[in-house]
Parts: structure tokens; sequence; C-alpha cells
């Protein structure tokens, strides 16, 4: 038969209401008593791994160091001023864990990568609006460089289709004008010198293939009446004599496969232009002769 309960002097152990503040031995709790004592609460599948109340202690310290270490998003409703600042912080522990790149100190520490083809000249200015554009906006690294590489691969296409465009476009005109093509672009580069300048040439080829050739068909018939003028002076490289007229007009005349001597060529409308313009301007090395006399 087990003892009485020796009751503690100043407790209430000598009742039943005391009874389990009796010294009856060091026992613990239990651990299923109490889960039960809790109630819904107590049947949360999150206490199934916890069998004492030592896993319990440990799984609390756990987390409360995992809600210590937490990442937490910013609030939908936040004022804008505190969002910027909360995910400013989250991107900072971010990359102090090492999971995001660290930004540069300055737009200048960017180490852009440019490619080595001979030739190759990197544009500063817009390199430079492009790092500190970067740095301003937080972009790591390796984000600026892929964006970057994006611009210049995009920009190669671009010239690239733009000189298939341009290639397409000098066919065409060449089909156009037929015989007369090196005239034309003659009397186009004339007029171009004398109204828009000695860098007409390279303000023009700035443009578009198809604003050019619409540009260059203006100056060809703008430039014309000068070739006429210069032809008769004996400025032009290749035809400086009226002989040399001569014998452009017989070559024609005389050739029965050429465009002037077959109706049916497509090319017979434009030969017959050059024939008038050339005889034009032989008649006009004939005037110029008889006036010396």
């Amino acid at each position: 038969m087990s003892p009485d309960p020796v009751a503690i002097p100043g407790s209430r152990a000598g009742d039943d209401a005391g009874a389990t503040f009796a010294r009856v031995g060091a026992t613990a709790p239990d651990f299923t008593a109490v889960r039960e004592s809790l109630g819904d609460l107590g049947k949360d599948k999150a206490f199934e791994p916890i069998k004492d109340f030592k896993g319990w202690a440990s799984s609390f310290i756990d987390a409360q160091k995992m809600i210590g270490s937490s990442i937490r998003l910013p609030k939908k409703d936040m004022k804008p001023e505190d969002r910027e600042k909360a995910i400013n912080e989250l991107k900072g522990k971010l990359r102090t864990e090492g999971i995001l790149e660290t930004t540069p100190e300055s737009p200048e520490k960017y180490e852009i990568k440019f490619p080595e083809e001979e030739g190759f000249k990197a544009n500063e200015p817009l390199v430079k609006s492009f790092k500190n554009t970067a740095h301003k906006l937080g972009i790591s690294p390796s984000h600026a460089q892929g964006l970057f590489d994006w611009y210049l691969n995009f920009q190669a296409e671009s010239e690239r289709t733009e000189q298939e465009e341009f290639e397409t476009s000098k066919g065409n005109l060449k089909k156009e004008f037929g015989g007369l093509y090196t005239r034309r672009m003659e009397a186009a580069r004339r007029a171009i010198a004398k109204y828009v300048g000695d860098d007409g040439d390279e303000l023009i080829s700035g443009l578009s293939p198809k604003a050019g050739v619409r540009i260059l068909k203006a100056f060809a018939e703008i430039g014309d009446p000068l070739l006429e003028e210069e032809m008769i002076a004996g400025e032009i490289p290749g035809v400086v004599t009226m002989e040399q007229v001569q014998t452009k007009i017989n070559a024609m005349v005389g050739d029965p496969k050429h465009a002037l001597n077959d109706l049916g060529h497509p090319n017979h409308k434009a030969a017959l232009a050059e024939y008038s313009k050339l005889n034009e301007t032989l008649s006009r090395f004939q005037l110029q002769q008889k006036g010396r006399k």
C-alpha cells in the first residue's frame, strides 16, 4: 500500500483540489493530455511530429529562428514611399545572402564587354547613358550585359536589313535607268554637292533606303541640266569631246541587239531617251564649234 501524500505547509495539498501538488514523485505531464485539453487546436497536424514537451520546445525555438530570418513581402496597400523602402530592404537581404547580384556602387563600375571585331567602335555617349539608367533602375551587372548584348545584336540585324534594302533599291534603279544609270547618278551627285554641300552624300546615306532612292531620283532630275552644261564644257570624265558623243551614238545605232533598235525591249524607252539626249549634246557641241569659227 502506497504511503499517504505528505502535505506541504502553507499549501492546499491536504484537500482534494490541491492533491496535484502532493509530493508523490517527479511525474512529467502527459503531452497527449495537453493536446486533448486544447480541443480542436490540439488536433492540428502540426503537432503530429511532436511527442513530448522537449520536442514542443525545440519546435517553438526553430519557428522563432525561422521568423527572425524570414522575408516579408510588402503589403499591397502600403504607401508608395514605404513600399519602395520595403522592397529595397528586401533586395538588400537577398543580396547579402548572395541570392541576388549586388548593384555596382556607381554607374562607372559596370564593366560592359564589347564585340572583338575589327573596326568596331563603341558609342561612348550611348554607353554612358545606358550605365546611368541601369544603375538608377538597380539592374545587376549580368543583366546589364545581357541587355546591352541584345541591343548590339538588334542594331547589327537592322543594319543588315538596311544593307539588303539598299542593294535591292540600287538594283531597281539600274533597271529603271537602264543605260542612263551612270549618267543619272553623276547628275544626282553634282546636284547634291551644289545644293546640299560636300557632305550631301553622307547625309543622304544616313536616310532609309526608301527615302534615299526618292531623293536621289529628284536630284538626278535637278542635276541633269548641270551635267549637260559640263559635258559641253568638257568637264565630265568619259564624255569630254564631240567625237566621244558621236561614237556613243554610232554604237547604239549600229548594234541590232541594242534596246534602241528593239521596240519590244523593256529598256527601249530609256534607250530612246538616252539617244535623244546624246543627239542634243552633239548639237550643242556642233553649235559651240560654229561659235568659235
